[in-house]
């Protein structure tokens, strides 16, 4: 297999490859298995395809119901899914899993095909190397700063061009590259060390978190004990218009300097913090806010705030000195109270209830702690508050006809609690540096952590809540 030119037609959604062998076998013993020749292609949307010309099978007839499709609404089960191994012309052996195949029958000369989507294919390939590599290509062109030039050619003119950055972190060696009108985004990693287990998640996370669009990669190099993996997937749904602005605006000269160190100290987080093959919290729930941005404004308010509430709750601050104490004696006290009074005997279960969740901190609470110490805008929370209670939990008043006045008052509203997102996620990443204020009038760019005002106390109740 040629890389680059295997690369290069998937990204132009022009692959084809001619399989003589291929083999689809359901996972679950005993299951049906199918063979013969056959090929990958890509589709019109660049999604993956196969089809097989099945010239031997075991434990299939045309009633079987192959798939093992259970009630309709629910999941398919895990037994039921299709394994898919092939060998191309070339000789490179690929490989496909969890398939649910569609079987096209003629029972007049009892010919069978099998073809269906394929969610990615892995080649294995015998190429040294000797440190560990990884190299992502995004079919997108990502903003991204970038400071070094290659050399290249237009109609004979030698020219050059700034279409590459390089960094290093964490014992890695970073390089970027993306050229105005190729197409595609790549990011390219060496080390000496071993990666951490889904590394390649752990990147397109932090791409997502520095540009705030979403970023699925589509085709992955990457050494391996076996070799070097190749591994190509079909695209993933996602926005294509999203509103959310990334923590650094590149309009700005701190886009260029502060961009990079960013992303390794959120990089660095999501792999500290992450466990198996799953997206890190954080990542999810701004993947989620930058999603639902695409849409009304009534759902970006409501997916920047809920983003808000849920990256708090992954925050634990220390209670003061005794203050534990006092609130289990405080809760003991009203209980013995309420269970001395034989009339309202009936709220003394759900007192008991509310009194217990005074354990959890609110997340209004932590917000507060933090703007204390300078960690998050203070007057930010409001907007927050605000946001969250009238899109999530709408009164009727907040359902009348809005005016000019109150669409600049929403808009202000989410850029601040978008600031708010961000200065959340820079306290739990460890990040020092510049941002982007989009909550004040022309954007400044400030640094954090802020500046701490001592003289300011929260509220003594929180509005709405």
């Amino acid at each position: 297999m040629n890389i680059a030119e295997t690369i290069d037609a998937f990204r132009r959604g022009s692959l084809e490859l001619d399989c003589p062998k291929m083999t689809l076998k359901q996972v679950r013993a005993g299951g049906a298995c199918f063979e013969g020749p056959g090929y990958i292609r890509q589709a019109a949307d660049g999604g993956l395809s196969f089809k097989i010309y099945v010239i031997a099978r075991e434990n299939a007839h045309p009633f079987a119901t192959l798939a093992g499709n259970g009630a309709i609404g629910k999941l398919h089960a895990d037994d039921s899914f299709f394994e898919l191994t092939a060998i191309t012309q070339d000789g490179t052996a690929l490989s496909a899993n969890r398939i649910l195949p569609v079987p096209h029958w003629n029972l007049h000369d009892d010919t069978l095909q099998m073809l269906g989507p394929l969610q990615s294919i892995v080649a294995f390939l015998e190429r040294n190397q000797p440190d560990s590599y990884l190299r992502l290509h995004f079919f997108e062109e990502y903003e991204v700063p970038l400071f070094l030039a290659s050399e290249t050619e237009i109609h004979g003119v030698p020219y050059a061009v700034v279409d590459r950055a390089k960094f290093e972190s964490a014992e890695c060696e970073f390089e970027v590259r993306r050229r105005e009108g190729s197409g595609e985004t790549i990011l390219e990693v060496n080390s000496v060390k071993q990666f951490p287990r889904a590394f390649n998640l752990r990147l397109q996370e932090a791409l997502q978190y520095i540009t705030a669009r979403s970023a699925f990669w589509r085709a992955r190099i990457e050494r391996t004990d076996r070799g070097l993996e190749v591994e190509l997937t079909s695209p993933l749904r996602k926005s294509s218009h999203t509103q959310m602005d990334p923590p650094l605006s590149r309009f700005t000269g701190d886009w260029r300097t502060h961009t990079w160190p960013l992303f390794c100290s959120y990089l660095a987080y999501v792999v500290a913090k992450t466990d198996g093959t799953h997206w890190n919290p954080v990542a999810y729930h701004h993947y989620n806010a930058t999603e639902s941005s695409a849409n009304s404004v009534d759902a970006w308010a409501i997916g920047v705030s809920v983003a808000v509430e849920a990256v708090t709750s992954l925050i634990t601050l220390e209670s003061p000195e005794g203050e534990s104490k006092k609130l289990s004696d405080f809760r003991k006290a009203i209980c013995e109270f309420v269970a001395g009074l034989p009339l309202y005997a009936d709220f003394a279960p759900r007192i008991t209830g509310l009194l217990n969740s005074m354990n959890n901190k609110r997340p209004q609470d932590v917000l507060h702690a933090l703007a204390k110490k300078g960690r998050v805008e203070k007057n930010y929370i409001s907007a927050w508050s605000h946001l969250r209670n009238r899109h999530v939990h709408p009164k009727l008043k907040d359902l009348n006809i809005p005016s000019p006045i109150d669409y600049q008052q929403l808009l202000d509203n989410i850029h601040r609690t978008e600031v708010l997102l961000r200065q959340l996620t820079f306290y739990l990443i460890g990040y020092e540096g510049m941002f982007t204020d989009y909550g004040v009038e022309n954007w400044p760019s400030k640094r954090y952590p802020l500046a701490i005002d001592a003289t300011w106390q929260p509220p003594g109740e929180f509005d709405g809540d």
